[in-house]
């Protein structure tokens, strides 16, 4: 048949296109894989994020930026009240942290991520912090805190 790379009469042509479709069909699986495996981590991952987190520190928010999406990182301004755990930082100090956050109504891709709320995060006034080594918060851990504990 004219026009058509399939059955056996096309030679190496058939065999071509089935392996672009088999190549196809691979990617799709590959991509299809990673949704399972950046599902929800359990519970147990993040409590022990927060166990073995470098640095705790309690903030009083000064200020929250939004990102320019509708989910994204908010930038998190204050001032330290409370140092839990580690010695990086020190009751006064003033620190700038990132937190994912998620406006109102935002599709952000499933993943271990968890995201705030952007509306009650601009609310918030406190919130507690697991940091790295590298005052980065760990694997979302970030507690908005109705009053400094």
């Amino acid at each position: 048949m004219i026009g058509r790379s399939g059955g056996s009469a096309g030679g190496t042509g058939g065999r071509r296109g089935a392996s672009r479709r088999a190549g196809l069909l691979v990617a799709v699986l590959v991509a299809g894989w990673s949704g399972p495996a950046a599902a929800l981590m359990p519970p147990y991952v993040y409590e022990a994020a927060r166990r073995d987190a470098a640095s705790v520190i309690v903030i009083a928010v000064q200020k929250m930026t939004p990102p320019q999406e509708s989910f994204g990182a908010c930038t998190v301004t204050g001032a330290v009240v409370r140092v839990e755990r580690g010695n990086a930082h020190k009751p006064g100090q003033a620190v700038t942290i990132a937190v994912p956050c998620a406006r109102p109504g935002a599709s952000p891709p499933i993943g271990g991520t968890i995201w705030q709320p952007l509306d009650t995060l601009a609310k918030s006034r406190f919130g507690r912090a697991y940091l790295d080594a590298a005052g980065q918060v760990v694997l979302s851990q970030y507690e908005q805190l109705a009053a400094a504990p």
